[in-house]
């Protein structure tokens, strides 16, 4: 019995020692994330698609099928004052009416704190989209407009860099809602607005 006890007391003791020591290490890996925040200070990586144009964007009903040509100019933005982003993979994709019609993989680059790069996709050619009557009339709608909606997602993995010390890598999605002039000859009878991207859930499909 007496062996008992001094068994329990001897589990117990171990027992509390290491909820102790796992406090203890909580404790300091929250310090040191708080000092890290109060150093560094992080602040957003903003996108925004700078301007956006299309020379192409013909439907055929009877078979299903759009021809595009999209031009995209994406400013990325770095408003740290000491973290860098290592953009391993960054992926742009274009829907219309919630169908699919083009993406497209960007290089991948490091920006510097504080720095701002220019991004230029341009995604061509042809695919297959189902729309319904309602939207097949919102295209003809935008057709006689000259101004087609056209949602933008950047798909992106980064990292972030401070000194020597570099993240796991993050998934990170951008959406943008786009209102894109059609083009001829080299000119539009609209002008595109620049549009800020709000980060979404990634979510590809």
């Amino acid at each position: 019995m007496g062996r008992c006890c001094c068994c329990n007391c001897l589990f117990s003791c171990v027992f509390a020692c290491i909820c102790q020591i796992l406090c203890a290490i909580i404790i300091i890996f929250g310090v040191i994330i708080l000092a890290l925040w109060l150093i560094f200070r992080p602040n957003k990586v903003y996108f925004h698609i700078a301007d956006a144009s299309l020379t192409k964007f013909d439907f055929s009903p009877t078979t299903n099928t759009l021809d595009y040509d999209l031009s995209l100019s994406v400013d990325i933005r770095n408003s740290n004052k000491k973290i860098g982003v290592y953009f391993d993979y960054i992926e742009a994709k274009t829907t219309y009416h919630r169908q699919k019609f083009a993406n497209t993989n960007l290089e991948s680059f490091y920006q510097h704190p504080k720095n701002t790069t220019i991004l230029n996709p341009v995604l061509k050619g042809q695919s297959s989209v189902h729309l319904g009557d309602s939207e097949k009339s919102d295209y003809d709608d935008e057709k006689k407009s000259g101004m087609y909606k056209i949602f933008t997602v950047l798909y992106m993995r980064i990292r972030l860099k401070s000194g020597w010390i570099t993240s796991g890598k993050i998934k990170l999605a951008a959406g943008c809602e786009l209102k894109v002039p059609m083009k001829s000859n080299g000119a539009s009878s609209a002008t595109f607005e620049r549009t800020n991207c709000v980060i979404i859930p990634w979510a590809r499909h």
